[in-house]
């Protein structure tokens, strides 16, 4: 017997990635759920190997700037110079969304995990944002680029060269009015079953 999908379920089918995100964005009650959220992901032996960076206000500008200096300097390593437009581009990256939430992947303490796995459990907490963002009326987005692996980028946020960015995650109200159909995948090309 099929029952009613609960809220869970609702926001996992309905999460969508939106490029321009808006004003308002959580609530300072909210962000706290959706870090809570992150870090309820599964790890294995709970060494919590997240690392979460806030971005509001003003911070995503100033973050900004240092995410156009990060460009000149890849840049240059390769001998060539930015244009105005790619330095603008940098400068207003955080500036997509009220919120900007950054997802690392550490090691802590002395238990030793495979990388993959440690990745894994900070993709699972994002992902968890995500939802929890989802789930409270937000739209959200989950990016990259090449500030994810830029050694300037990673000690400006408080990790090692050797820890991993998982993602930024951004989060506030769509642009326009969203009303996502249901996501319905067709897994017949991606699933099995096993047999001996």
């Amino acid at each position: 017997m099929r029952t009613q999908p609960n809220a869970a379920i609702r926001a996992i089918f309905s999460r969508r990635s939106v490029g321009k995100l808006n004003l308002p964005g959580p609530s300072e009650g909210e962000l706290i759920t959706i870090l809570r959220a992150g870090a309820a992901a599964p790890d294995h032996k709970l060494t919590r190997p997240f690392w979460f960076v806030v971005f509001e206000g003003k911070a995503r500008e100033e973050f900004g700037a240092l995410l156009a200096e990060a460009l000149m300097e890849r840049m240059a390593a390769r001998g060539l110079e930015p244009t105005p437009g790619q330095l603008e581009k940098e400068r207003n990256r955080f500036m997509r969304a009220p919120l900007v939430i950054a997802v690392a992947a550490v090691r802590n303490g002395e238990i030793s995990l495979p990388t993959q796995e440690i990745i894994s459990a900070a993709a699972a907490a994002a992902q968890n944002m995500l939802l929890a963002a989802t789930s409270l009326g937000y739209g959200s987005i989950w990016r990259t680029g090449d500030p994810a692996y830029d050694p300037k980028v990673k000690a400006a946020l408080g990790i090692k060269e050797s820890d991993f960015v998982v993602g930024f995650l951004y989060f506030g109200t769509s642009a326009e009015a969203m009303t996502p159909e249901p996501h319905d995948p067709d897994i017949s090309s991606i699933t099995s079953s096993w047999e001996a």
